[in-house]
């Protein structure tokens, strides 16, 4: 586990800021399926008491992003199963996001600073890319679908789509890991950037379906192999 050292003082006792600090240990991929996290450990990591965790831990089980275990929690396995219905699930929340951004952008209700932030998140994936480093490529990469997931001010939309981004962000670094997939998916956050700037909901939706949908069998296959 990568370690953050200890929470400001300012947010010591709450239990949300716990939370956010694991979610994002989650969405950076830093968590592996199956690994073991004990309140002891996080309260002595993070410089809290024992119930800002505990609460913490129990949000995540709410999540299902952790089960119980014999000593703490584990981080929730996906069957294979559950990863296909949850690329699907992805595909199609990640169309309707890209094609409501489209359609504000068309509509001139989006500011162009906020489409230039995605023009730009698709621009560090490729650096991070270059770098040959998956960890720092899947925070990029998951920045760039924020960036377009989060600029249709659907809040619902919102919502889901980060409980979806959680949950598969183990699979992402294993994909990014693979180098012609990756320059594959640069290729496919273009054909999204530019559905979005040019205002093209039905190209955005496809777009974006489809990039999810090669990342599920880049996956598929990998997993295949093992």
């Amino acid at each position: 586990m990568n370690s953050t050292g200890p929470l400001p003082r300012t947010a010591a006792s709450s239990a949300h800021a716990v939370y956010l600090t694991l979610r994002r240990r989650f969405t950076e991929g830093e968590l592996a399926p199956g690994e073991r996290l004990t309140e002891a450990a996080l309260a002595q990591e993070l410089g809290v008491s024992r119930t800002p965790v505990r609460e913490a831990l129990g949000r995540l089980l709410v999540d299902g992003l952790v089960v119980p275990a014999a000593r703490g929690v584990v981080v929730a396995t996906l069957s294979k199963t559950e990863v296909e219905q949850i690329y699907e699930l992805r595909a199609a929340l990640e169309g309707l996001a890209a094609a409501q951004t489209a359609r504000l952008q068309a509509t001139g209700q989006i500011a162009p600073a906020r489409v230039h932030a995605i023009e730009q998140a698709a621009e560090e994936v490729e650096r991070a890319v270059d770098k040959a480093d998956a960890k720092r490529s899947a925070r990029a990469n998951l920045a760039f679908h924020r960036a377009f997931g989060e600029a249709h001010g659907n809040a619902f939309l919102t919502d889901s789509l980060h409980r979806v981004w959680d949950r598969i962000a183990v699979s992402t670094v294993s994909n990014l890991a693979d180098g012609e997939w990756a320059r594959v998916a640069l290729t496919q956050h273009q054909e999204i950037c530019r559905a979005i700037v040019a205002g093209d909901e039905g190209v955005a939706r496809r777009a974006a379906e489809e990039h999810i949908r090669s990342a599920m069998r880049v996956y598929r296959a990998a997993d295949s192999a093992h």
